[in-house]
């Protein structure tokens, strides 16, 4: 009978045990890809201190040089560009830039916010975000709703707002990061004059 009881015991604590160490992992994964993100932060700014205070360019411009081979040597090849936490097992890196915030954007060919000083409100726009599983490339494709706001089906179609559970992380242009909720971000997108993604709006 007693050994019945420290058995029942045993199983109600593994049971409760469970879920908390999950909660921690899972709170652990959230922290470590905030980290990630906070050293392309430092090495983002580090090279445009180099670059006359240009952000670093995609696979698609100035010669196919992708931002996450230019950043490399400002962390010593140390920079993680992979959550923990993404699905997509294939893709060499989960973090992706605004394509706001590159020069000459499709759908927005005549603005330049590659250069952090046009950036009115650096706090306020994000630069990096983490990509949905689906998405492919270095750079998301949010320029062609210029002038106008950002669906959240679409933004959620290519940024994976819940990456870590029902929030993700975001690095924004003046270098600090930020876990936001869905329900967070969709009020960042709906909100008048949203510089959240669009970095030209008034």
């Amino acid at each position: 009978m007693e050994l019945l009881v420290t058995i029942l015991i045993i199983v109600a604590l593994a049971a409760i045990a469970l879920p908390v160490s999950r909660s921690l992992m899972a709170r652990s994964q959230t922290l470590n890809c905030a980290g990630n993100l906070r050293q392309i932060g430092m090495a983002t700014m580090m090279y445009a201190g180099d670059n006359q205070m240009t952000l670093p360019a995609t696979s698609h411009q100035r010669g196919g040089k992708s931002w996450t081979l230019t950043l490399q040597p400002y962390a010593s090849g140390t920079i993680t560009f992979k959550c923990a936490s993404d699905r997509n097992k294939a893709r060499v890196y989960t973090y992706v830039i605004n394509d706001f915030l590159t020069a000459f954007p499709a759908g927005a060919e005549h603005l330049n916010f590659s250069i952090l000083a046009k950036i009115e409100r650096p706090e306020a726009t994000f630069l990096f975000a983490e990509a949905a599983v689906s998405h492919r490339g270095d750079h998301f494709h949010f320029a062609p709703y210029f002038g106008g706001p950002v669906p959240p089906e679409a933004f959620e179609h290519q940024v994976e707002t819940g990456m870590h559970g029902n929030k993700a992380n975001y690095l924004f242009a003046d270098g600090h990061v930020e876990t936001l909720t869905r329900k967070e971000v969709r009020s960042r997108l709906a909100a008048a004059g949203s510089r959240f993604v669009d970095p030209s709006k008034p």
